[in-house]
């Protein structure tokens, strides 16, 4: 408040009349504003009373100036007190030379402090645009900035968007560069600051009292376009806003009986403002644009953790639209619109700028904490130039060698890039077209929408069908597809070939809290990018494991955050690393289930560390554990006892690694080294151990890779130990970099011995390692049984057959010995991704199991109508199967061979077979093939004789449900396996269909919902606290660090020679507020016999004051000083001419050139005290009755006033 008095009072152009309202201030406010301009002149009014009725109240009592009050605006006496004579022309001109006076009224808010020429700058706006002939200029506003930073830039005239939001056109933090500063034509100022005439005012009926404070200023000038007017910006004029309510300094009292919030507050003032405002053609979209931007920002607010905004956005958006009454009222009041369209469109937001400005916001709030260069610039960064100029262009070399050392004080983006070519390089046969397979990998579908539909459907037509739960990583492979423009295929591409990169990645910023060398956290990265682990999960096609190995290390790094490890004194982890440690641990237990054991025994291990606040880190462990076994289940419970220890894809057989691969890390397998290439890195986190600080990381380090290498020994032989050789890994690097972090200084401390061979020797081994692994792997290229080609696993034409009608099947035998054989009922062209899972969860046929077993063993009899059974028309036999199988299929009754092809045969059953088949009841007879399609049928059959059944090839289940004429079948089991339903002997429409149960659909949804709010809860909040106009901090010398480096070396020496001086000085008490001068009564009349006094002036100063009889300023008493030369304030008058005539067509002279040394002893200090430089503040005070003559006016100069000619040929 007293910045905002000091503000208007200290008007290089002064106001004719201030009024103030003050609404239920609780305190000192009132009286400041008393003691600044009289009881008289301040309001007081209730406190719920909005800012528009306190404008309208203010403006009700303010006095209409006429030209009696201003007598300057009079014809001139003719009397010239220079040469102290009378002229004759001044009986010429008519009795107002200047017209009628114009009242303007400027609004201020109490938070807000204009510039000095604020005022002046904002009227020559408009006396520049009488000068062209336009004079349809209604409201003109300044430029605002920052309360604090003040060369921020907060508006520069406001629009509004169709969504409702306020739109500025500036970036966040922008800085006042003079880049906006022409005046131009907007939709909007801000009431803060804001100059309208006082009679358009009236004709617009004041501020709409239904938007109390915020957006009411869109409001009233969106009202003065169409009613034919102009709004300006004037960017010379600058006020400074700290936006309190806004920015929620301070609670709102105007909205609503209770306190309201200003969110709730402004999202019901831009709903109200554009549904009232808006063109009848354009309202229903901007009214879907307001109901789809509120639902997306509730959206976004929830994501961010801000429930209240989110809250506020629904209450905003319905708190004006039940209401539509007052809508309907307010537009019938505005009445038609008096402005063109396309003038008023060119006013608003181009189309997708409020989306470009989302993006870029999201964007800029990932890479505005990584910017080394603009986070060292200060708090709002620096100035951005556009390229060398001048000297600056002899140093371009030295430039782009410091751009070469930046970019290798930020290794990551080089680290990914080199990791990316090196994995290209080496994956150079698995690029190109087909799908990847092979190994542990089954092609993937070719839609996102088909994954979908194999993970959410109830019935799975693998096999011979089953309703058991899909796997749950089949969901989140599906939505990287979604994301991916819907190609599955690209996504595992992604997931495998790019795994390497990625996990190197992840890998360096997870240990960016563990080491500060860069260097240690790149080669750590590196080395757990090739662990033999990841190289071979993308050989062998290990789709979950490739994921275990991108995730691991985020998992790392917020497993100890959620522990409360990190924290020193035994304090607890925080809430939302508990939620990000959950949500990273359920996808890899997805892909991976052996993770959810293994944190299992580490988190025991936390709580028995932590075991002095057991409630509190036992509630976070239950969080922990317990969200991946709800979130995944009902498939997370078939796990238990023993499948955990497999993973996404087909079972491709056991690892057979030995004792010292595993102690190596290396779990065996296609596409791994020998354990011993990396027993460096184990020799070095065994080093570890002999240092003495950072104990509870490297033993921690320790216990997560004993964890991890007892689960590799027991998943070794039955399963791949590669996951569980991926912690032990991971873990030996951790605890190897922070052994490593400062060991070469170390080491030097020790005299010469047997340490620093040895520290050499274990950081060769370890640097030499990985990297010759790297290099191998480049070179000899990652596919292994992983490849890329044709996704079909049958031969075209059986394909082909396979996907008609008859929905017949084929029965893929593999085998390495005769007494070993492993089938395959393969539907369409071959098995997809999921199917491996789901057939292995509904257990095996063994009626299928008979027939197969019958069949390889040659038994003799005719299997045709056993192989018709389960719909099989094809046979085929895998290349490499012994020569014994091959001989019975051929002398097998109702086989015949077709061919050979690649080592594969291929045999057809000699009969009609099909999915869907009518068969006698008594079971004698032949089938009778019904077309059918993968799950249901929807057909016409014909009548029939006797008992008869439908016999689908399919399992039996309580979903079956059939209709003949919209007659329901009943259900029954034919053959002790297949589904069947009794047919009548009449035919029909015949409609099978599988419905799913109701509890599976809401699983579902609650699987879903639960997802979404796991998220939600695991990604970082939305900060309450940001301002970004927020006092300066003071800066802190940079402090010393650890390390070697040069950069650590010369900070230890600045604190150093920093410790050494004197200790510094105090700090300096702070500055009071600015003073408020005090204002003079308008209405106080000033007795004629103390008008000719000398009130100790400089006669010299004010000639001819006497015979104007008319005080300067005021009528009390001003004490020259030193601080306030009066003569150069007459010599240099705001507007360079005679005194400034503010009613003259709010005109202005002809302009002399402007001195900027004459306004330096006019600059106005915050610090300054008039009291205390012998200055009497009722100077400032003006009279109506002011006089220009007693400002050395010249009629010589000036005969008719300000001497300048209106575009009419009239005089101003």
């Amino acid at each position: 408040m007293p910045d905002a008095l000091a503000g208007l009072l200290g008007q290089e152009r002064p106001v004719q009349y201030a009024v103030a309202a003050d609404t239920g201030s609780a305190d000192d406010s009132a009286q400041l504003l008393t003691d600044a301009l009289g009881d008289a002149r301040v309001l007081h009014l209730a406190r719920r009373t909005g800012f528009g009725q306190a404008v309208e109240e203010a403006t009700r009592t303010a006095p209409v100036l006429t030209p009696e009050d201003l007598p300057y605006l009079k014809r001139p006496s003719g009397w010239d007190p220079v040469t102290r004579s009378w002229r004759d022309d001044a009986y010429d001109l008519p009795e107002l030379p200047h017209g009628e006076p114009v009242h303007w009224l400027w609004l201020l808010h109490d938070d807000c402090a204009p510039e000095p020429d604020a005022l002046a700058q904002l009227l020559r706006v408009v006396d520049n645009e009488l000068e062209l002939g336009r004079d349809d200029v209604a409201v003109v506003g300044p430029k605002l900035r920052g309360w604090y930073d003040r060369r921020q830039l907060l508006e520069v005239g406001v629009s509004i968007a169709n969504s409702g939001r306020r739109w500025t056109g500036l970036d966040r933090r922008e800085q006042d560069q003079g880049q906006h500063d022409h005046v131009r034509t907007v939709l909007s100022v801000s009431t803060a600051g804001m100059l309208i005439r006082r009679d358009v005012f009236e004709q617009l009926g004041g501020f709409d009292r239904r938007l109390p404070l915020m957006r009411d200023d869109v409001d009233l000038c969106w009202r003065a376009h169409s009613a034919g007017h102009r709004v300006l910006i004037a960017p010379d004029a600058v006020v400074r806003h700290a936006e309190a309510a806004s920015r929620e300094r301070r609670t709102v009292d105007c909205a609503g009986r209770t306190a309201a919030s200003p969110h709730k507050v402004d999202k019901a003032g831009a709903v109200y403002t554009l549904l009232v405002n808006t063109r009848t053609p354009a309202l229903p979209w901007v009214l879907l644009r307001l109901v789809l931007g509120t639902v997306l920002r509730t959206l976004a607010y929830l994501v961010g953790k801000v429930p209240g905004q989110a809250v506020d956005e629904i209450r905003g958006l319905l708190s004006t639209l039940l209401r539509p009454e007052r809508i309907l009222a307010a537009r019938r009041r505005r009445g038609p619109a008096r402005i063109d369209k396309g003038e008023l469109r060119q006013l608003l937001p181009p189309p997708g700028a409020t989306v470009r400005a989302t993006v870029e916001q999201i964007a800029g709030s990932f890479t505005s904490g990584t910017d080394t260069d603009t986070s060292s610039a200060g708090r709002h960064g620096g100035a951005v130039e556009s390229g060398p100029g001048g000297d600056d262009a002899e140093f371009l070399e030295v430039e782009q060698f410091a751009r070469l050392k930046r970019i290798a004080r930020r290794p990551g983006p080089v680290l990914f890039l080199a990791l990316l070519l090196i994995s290209v390089v080496a994956c150079r046969a698995l690029l190109g077209g087909g799908a990847l397979a092979g190994g542990a990998l089954l092609p993937a579908p070719a839609g996102a929408g088909d994954l979908w539909s194999r993970y959410l459907d109830a019935w799975h037509p693998v096999g011979a069908g089953g309703t058991p739960s899909a796997p749950p990583y089949l969901a989140i492979v599906a939505t990287l597809g979604s994301l991916l423009f819907g190609s599955t295929g690209l996504a595992v591409t992604v997931l495998l070939v790019c795994s390497v990169p990625l996990a190197g990645c992840t890998a360096y910023f997870a240990s960016r809290p563990l080491v500060t060398s860069r260097l240690l956290r790149a080669w750590a990265a590196v080395a757990y990018a090739f662990l033999p682990a990841t190289t071979g999960a993308l050989a062998g096609g290990r789709i979950g494991t490739a994921v275990l190995a991108v995730l691991l290390p985020l998992i790392a790094r917020a497993g100890i955050a959620a522990s409360g490890l990190a924290h020193r004194g035994g304090a607890r982890g925080s809430w939302r690393a508990t939620w990000a440690y959950a949500l990273l641990l359920t996808v890899t237990t997805a892909f991976t289930p052996i993770v959810w054991p293994i944190a299992l025994l580490l988190g025991l291990g936390v709580l028995v560390l932590r075991r002095g606040d057991l409630i509190a880190h036992g509630l976070r462990f239950l969080v922990q554990l317990g969200t991946p076994l709800l979130v995944l289940a009902p498939w997370s419970l078939t796990l238990l006892p023993t499948g955990f220890f497999q993973e996404a894809g087909l079972e491709y057989g056991p690892s057979a690694a030995s004792a010292l691969d595993l102690l190596g890390a290396a779990p065996g397998g296609p596409g791994t080294v020998d354990g011993l290439m990396l027993i460096g890195i184990v020799f070095a986190a065994l080093a570890a151990l002999l240092r003495s600080e950072r104990q509870l990381g490297i033993r921690t380090a320790w216990a997560v890779a004993l964890v991890g290498l007892v689960f590799a020994v027991l998943s070794n032989k039955s399963a791949w130990a590669g996951p569980a050789t991926l912690v032990y890994g991971l873990a030996l690097l951790a605890a190897a970099a922070l052994g490593a972090d400062g060991a070469r200084a170390r080491v030097a401390e020790q005299s010469f011995g047997w340490r620093q061979p040895v520290a050499a020797l274990i950081a060769f081994a370890s640097a030499a390692g990985p990297l010759l692994v790297a290099a191998g792997w480049m070179i000899g290229g990652a596919d292994g049984p992983l490849e890329r080609r044709d996704p079909a696993q049958v031969p075209a034409f059986v394909a082909e057959d396979s996907s008609g009608g008859d929905q017949a099947r084929t029965l893929v035998l593999d085998s390495d010995s005769a007494a070993r054989v492993r089938y395959t009922l393969v539907r369409g062209s071959g098995a997809r991704m999921g199917d491996a899972e789901i057939a292995a969860a509904d257990g095996e046929n063994a009626r299928l199991d008979k027939v197969v077993a019958n069949l390889v063993a040659g038994s003799g009899a005719d299997q045709a109508d056993e192989l018709g059974g389960f719909a099989v028309r094809y046979v085929l036999v895998h290349k490499g199967a012994p020569r014994d199988i091959t001989r019975i299929l051929d002398a097998t009754p109702g086989l015949s061979r077709l061919s050979q092809q690649n080592g594969n045969a291929l045999w057809r059953v000699d009969q009609d077979v099909a999915r869907a088949a009518i068969v006698p009841a008594s079971g004698q007879g032949r089938p009778q093939p019904v077309t059918a399609g993968p799950v249901e049928i929807h057909t016409t059959i014909p009548a029939g004789s006797g008992s008869r059944v439908l016999r689908l090839a399919d399992s039996a289940a309580d979903g079956w449900t059939a209709t003949l004429d919209g007659k329901p079948l009943t259900r029954t089991t034919v053959d002790g396996w297949a589904q069947g339903f009794p047919l009548p002997a009449a035919g029909g429409r015949l409609d099978v269909t599988y419905d799913a149960p109701i509890a599976h659909g809401a699983w579902l949804w609650a699987q879903g919902a639960l997802a979404v709010v796991l998220v939600v809860l695991a990604l970082p909040g939305r900060r309450r606290d940001v301002d970004d106009d927020l006092p300066e901090e003071q800066p802190l010398p940079a402090q010393a660090t650890a390390g070697e480096g040069r950069r650590a070396r010369r900070l230890r020496a600045q604190a150093e020679e920093a410790a050494g001086e004197s200790p510094a000085a105090p700090p300096q008490p702070e500055q009071p507020p600015a003073s408020v001068p005090r204002q003079q009564s308008y209405d106080t009349e000033v007795p004629p016999d103390e008008r000719s006094r000398d009130w100790g002036r400089d006669p010299a100063a004010y000639e001819g004051a006497g015979d104007a009889g008319h005080a300067g300023y005021g009528t009390d008493p001003y004490q020259p000083t030193a601080g306030y030369d009066q003569q150069a304030y007459q010599q240099h008058d705001p507007y360079q001419t005679a005194p400034y005539d503010p009613y003259a067509y709010n005109g202005t002279a002809d302009q002399m050139p402007y001195d900027p040394a004459a306004y330096q002893q006019q600059g106005y200090d915050p610090a300054y005290d008039p009291a205390q430089q012998g200055y009497d503040p009722a100077q400032q005070a003006y009279d109506p009755a002011y006089d220009p003559a007693q400002q050395g006016y010249d009629p010589d100069q000036h005969p008719h006033g300000t001497g300048s000619q209106r575009p009419d040929g009239s005089q101003q």
